[in-house]
C-alpha cells in the first residue's frame, strides 16, 4: 500500500482545489492517525490552509460528543475524519445529532470507505441514510487499468463479490514476493527482499499476469511486474507511489467514485 503520507498530501490538495482555507481534524490516536495528521498539517499549511482544532481520540471510545463539539464549534470550512468504521460511525452519528453534518463539510480517509458505514451511522427521520452524499479520499483502485479489471473479474468469480479497497494491493504484495522468490531461486527472506525491486521496477518485460511472469523468469528474462493496484515501483525507502480518487456515499449506501487526484 502507498504511504499515508501521500494520502495526507492528496487530501490537502483536494481541500485547496475546493477553496478551503480552514479545517479541523478528528483522528484515531494510533500510528495511522498520528502520521496522517503530521503530513496533512504540513501539506495543508503549504497550501495556505489553517487548522483550527485538532482532536486525537482513543480507539476504544464509544461516546464522542465533546470531541465533535470541539472540532466543529469553531466553524471550519471542513472537518477531516481519519479512523475506522466502528468509531467513525459513532462520530458521524454524534455530529448529525448535533447538527454539524449540515453546517460543516466533512471529508473522510480510506479507513472509513465501506458500504457498511451507511447502515452503521443509520438513517434520518425520512428514512434516508445520514451519510448519503458525504465524501472521502482513497487510493485509486482503477489505476491498474486492464490489470485491475482482469484481477477484478477473477476475484468476483472466486469470491462472489467486488474486491475491497485493499484486495488488489494484497494480491500484488503476494505476487511481488512470489516473483522475487522465483527470480532469486530461494525462499530465504533476504534473497526475496533483494529481488523485490528487480521484478517490479522499470526495465524488463512489462507483465501483469503472474503465470506469464513466472515463465519469463524461468527463461532468464528480466520482468517489470505491472500490478493490479497500479504501477509498482519501490523508492529508496521501499514505498510505492499512488493515485488517489474521491469516493462518495450514494443515496442507497453504496460507494461511487469521482475526481482523481495526482500527488
Amino acid at each position: 500500500m502507498p504511504s499515508d503520507a501521500l494520502q495526507g498530501a492528496a487530501i490537502a490538495k483536494l481541500a485547496a482545489q475546493r477553496g478551503y482555507k480552514t479545517a479541523s481534524t478528528i483522528m484515531v490516536n494510533n500510528p495511522y492517525g498520528q502520521g496522517f495528521l503530521d503530513v496533512f498539517s504540513k501539506a495543508f499549511a503549504a497550501e495556505g490552509g489553517k487548522i483550527l482544532e485538532s482532536v486525537m481520540y482513543n480507539p476504544s471510545q464509544t461516546v464522542f460528543d465533546s470531541e465533535v463539539e470541539k472540532v466543529a464549534a469553531p466553524k471550519p470550512e471542513f472537518v477531516l475524519l481519519v479512523g475506522y468504521p466502528e468509531t467513525g460511525s459513532l462520530i458521524l452519528r454524534s455530529a448529525y445529532q448535533r447538527g454539524y453534518l449540515k453546517s460543516t463539510n466533512w471529508l473522510m480517509s480510506e479507513g472509513l470507505m465501506t458500504e457498511k458505514l451507511a447502515e452503521m451511522v443509520g438513517k434520518d427521520s425520512s428514512g434516508k441514510y445520514i451519510v448519503a452524499g458525504m465524501q472521502g479520499i482513497a487510493p485509486d483502485q482503477t489505476a491498474g487499468g486492464a490489470a485491475f479489471e482482469a484481477f477484478r473479474q477473477k476475484f468476483i468469480k472466486a469470491c462472489g463479490r467486488e474486491p475491497g479497497i485493499f484486495c488488489a494491493s494484497s494480491y500484488d504484495a503476494m505476487a511481488v514476493v512470489a516473483l522475487a522468490a522465483a527470480e532469486a531461486g530461494s525462499f530465504n527472506g533476504t534473497s526475496i527482499r533483494d529481488h523485490m525491486r528487480s521484478v517490479s521496477n522499470p526495465e524488463g518485460v512489462e507483465v501483469s499476469d503472474i503465470g506469464q511472469a513466472m515463465k519469463l523468469i524461468a527463461e532468464g528474462k528480466e520482468i517489470n511486474y505491472q500490478g493490479a493496484s497500479g504501477e509498482i515501483t519501490f523508492d529508496d525507502h521501499g514505498d510505492v507511489s499512488a493515485a488517489y480518487i474521491v469516493w462518495t456515499m450514494a443515496d442507497d449506501g453504496s460507494i461511487t467514485y469521482g475526481q482523481k487526484i495526482a500527488v
